[in-house]
């Protein structure tokens, strides 16, 4: 082969080599700025998340907490003060958990927003035990006692959806793929 054309085809192969590397460096680059950026949108969506689910369970949590407290406000000699107080309470957390879960919806994933729509039916349905319990005459025959143990039931139920609300929560952030 003539040594001119032998420096050709190798100077040809050289260039050809060289823009081979640069075009894999090239995809490689590309490939790892798609990487980073679909790691910051998943920290972005995760901690939106977290913020929402946060969001909810802060007011819900409130929520049980005054509703527990009218209730035993019930025991003993009826402070219907501190019903009408604790209800108070209740009901302003409730509004707040209602507009945090309206976020849950678009937020998802749907498992952690059906979650929340459990809490929030409960924390309502205890309220109103508790509103008929209040406007029930103190001292009924049978010493109320339907109100309490349906109150009771409530409270226990109201710790299990708040307990898988959180935990559908927890799953939703550590599988962000969704």
């Amino acid at each position: 082969m003539d040594q001119g054309l032998a420096a050709l085809l190798g100077a040809t192969v050289g260039v050809a080599g060289t823009v081979l590397a640069s075009a894999i460096t090239g995809w490689s680059a590309r490939q790892q700025v798609q990487a980073q950026a679909r790691a910051e949108h998943a920290h972005w969506r995760r901690q939106v998340r977290r913020d929402a689910y946060s969001a909810f369970l802060a007011p819900a949590s409130e929520c049980q907490h005054a509703l527990k407290m009218a209730g035993r406000a019930f025991v003993g000699e009826r402070d219907t003060e501190e019903v009408d107080r604790r209800l108070q309470q209740a009901q302003g957390q409730l509004a707040l958990a209602q507009a945090a879960w309206a976020n849950l919806a678009v937020e998802g994933p749907e498992a952690v927003e059906q979650a929340a729509r459990s809490v929030y039916t409960t924390l309502k349905s205890t309220q109103t035990t508790l509103l008929a319990f209040r406007d029930a005459p103190a001292d009924a025959p049978d010493g109320n006692v339907r109100f309490v143990e349906r109150h009771a039931v409530e409270v226990a139920r109201l710790s299990e959806r708040i307990g898988e609300f959180t935990a559908a929560a927890r799953s939703a952030l550590d599988d962000i793929g969704d």
